[in-house]
């Protein structure tokens, strides 16, 4: 088995191992019923039957940064050279972990994304705002649903490690896909860069305590 598939995280098996370490079992459970819901939907499109065990079709990894880098290149900067995609803290484990969908027993992920905590000078690491970058899907599996699946379990998981909300900059032309999603707009903060347009997405994913407020 090569490394990559000794350090995954299956979603199929034990529910335990879930999350950030603080992980519960009422999420574990939840994230199996989104991919079965996931894998039956599929299976209707494609006049078949799903059942329970279909889900082990698709499994969500954590992986290492440096498995998430050539598709990042591959699909969002062809053009750049591969250091372009790496963006500081990739390699930062106390703040950012990397997310990857692979298919059956495929070595390489279809749909990565990666998540980050901000590092506030002298506070260390703030677990209550997330956000996710660099989300991206081979094109071959686009509009297949493994992206949303992927955005999914990292939700999940932002919640789970205490994040009170998460957001993301997102391409104009993809504004709509992340309001499904259940992200808005912050009015405002649209912005361009290397000629491309974009504007700031937030989601709240809990609500915020009395001390908090």
């Amino acid at each position: 088995r090569s490394s990559a598939q000794r350090g995954a995280v299956h979603i199929h098996t034990d529910p335990h191992e879930y999350g950030r370490r603080r992980s519960t079992i009422d999420s574990a459970v939840h994230w199996r019923a989104v991919c079965q819901t996931h894998v039956a939907r599929m299976s209707a499109a494609a006049d078949t039957t799903a059942t329970a065990d279909s889900v082990t079709a698709i499994s969500v990894r954590v992986i290492p940064p440096q498995m998430v880098w050539h598709l990042r290149h591959e699909v969002m900067w062809p053009s750049k050279p591969l250091e372009y995609v790496v963006i500081p803290g990739d390699e930062d484990a106390a703040t950012s972990r990397h997310f990857g969908l692979f298919l059956l027993d495929k070595d390489e992920p279809v749909s990565v994304v990666s998540l980050f905590w901000e590092r506030r000078e002298g506070q260390g690491v703030d677990e209550s705002v997330a956000q996710f970058r660099k989300f991206c899907t081979r094109v071959s599996h686009q509009r297949k649903g493994y992206g949303t699946l992927l955005l999914e379990r990292l939700v999940a998981d932002a919640r789970a490690g205490g994040a009170k909300s998460l957001w993301c900059n997102a391409r104009v032309e993809q504004a709509g896909y992340y309001r499904k999603l259940g992200l808005y707009e912050v009015p405002g903060r649209a912005f361009e860069k290397d000629g491309q347009r974009y504007v700031i997405m937030e989601m709240p994913l809990r609500r915020p305590t009395a001390r908090e407020k």
